[in-house]
C-alpha cells in the first residue's frame, strides 16, 4: 500500500520513538503519490504547545536581546596546505541567563512556558488530512491520527480512511480528548525513558 525509505518496524525502540513517519503511497488515480508525513495527536499536541511557548517566549525578549541570542560566531577549522581558510567551527558559548526570566536561558523559559501551556491551556487537536499542493515531489499530504503509535496498521489505517473520503482535506468534527493527550511536555517524556 506504501512505500518508505525509513524504518518503520525498528525493534526495541520504545513506543514514544514512534510519533512520526514519512512514506509514499500512489492515489486512486494511480497517477498521483502522496508525499505523507503522519504524525500521532500526542506529536501534534507537542508540536502546537512547543510552538505556542517557542512565541510566546520570543515575545517577551526585546530585539536586541533577540540579535544577542541569535548572534552565532565561527572560528577557522579547516586550513589547505597553503593556509587558505577551508571550513569554520561554531565558537561555544555560555547560554545568556535573562532577568526577566528569573534567571532561566531562552531554552529554558521555553520548556516552563511548554509545561504551562500543557496544565493550563492546552491547545486543541483534531484528527486531520492536509493537502499541501506545493512539494517538490507529488502531492503532500499531513495525516494527524489518534493512535498510540506509528506502526505498519496505522499507516494502512489512513491511507484506507483517506481513500474513503476520496483524498480530500478533512478535520473531524469532534477533538481528539483531552485524556488521550499528554499531560507533560515531550522532553519531560523523553526524560522519563
Amino acid at each position: 500500500m506504501f512505500t518508505i525509505h525509513l524504518v518503520l518496524d525498528e525493534p526495541g525502540r520504545p513506543d514514544l520513538y514512534h510519533q512520526w513517519f514519512e512514506f509514499y503511497f500512489p492515489g486512486q488515480d494511480r497517477f498521483t503519490i502522496w508525499n505523507t508525513e503522519i504524525v500521532t495527536a500526542r506529536k501534534a499536541f507537542w508540536d502546537a504547545t512547543h510552538e505556542l511557548a517557542y512565541f510566546q517566549t520570543m515575545a517577551m525578549l526585546t530585539p536586541e536581546e533577540i540579535a544577542t541570542l541569535c548572534n552565532l560566531e565561527f572560528e577557522p577549522a579547516n586550513f589547505s596546505t597553503t593556509g587558505k581558510v577551508l571550513g569554520y567551527r561554531l565558537i561555544e558559548r555560555k547560554q545568556l541567563c535573562f532577568e526577566k526570566f528569573n534567571g532561566l536561558t531562552f531554552f529554558e523559559q521555553l520548556e516552563k512556558t511548554e509545561s504551562d501551556i500543557i496544565r493550563k491551556i492546552p491547545p486543541t487537536i483534531y484528527e486531520t488530512f492536509q493537502i499541501d499542493k506545493n512539494f517538490g515531489y507529488g502531492i503532500g499530504l499531513l495525516i494527524i491520527l489518534d493512535v498510540d503509535l506509528i506502526d505498519r496498521s496505522a499507516i494502512e489505517q489512513a491511507i484506507n480512511q483517506f481513500r474513503l473520503i476520496n483524498e480530500a482535506d478533512w478535520q473531524s468534527a469532534i477533538p481528539v480528548p483531552r485524556e488521550r493527550l499528554p499531560e507533560i511536555s515531550k522532553n519531560e517524556a523523553l526524560a522519563a525513558i
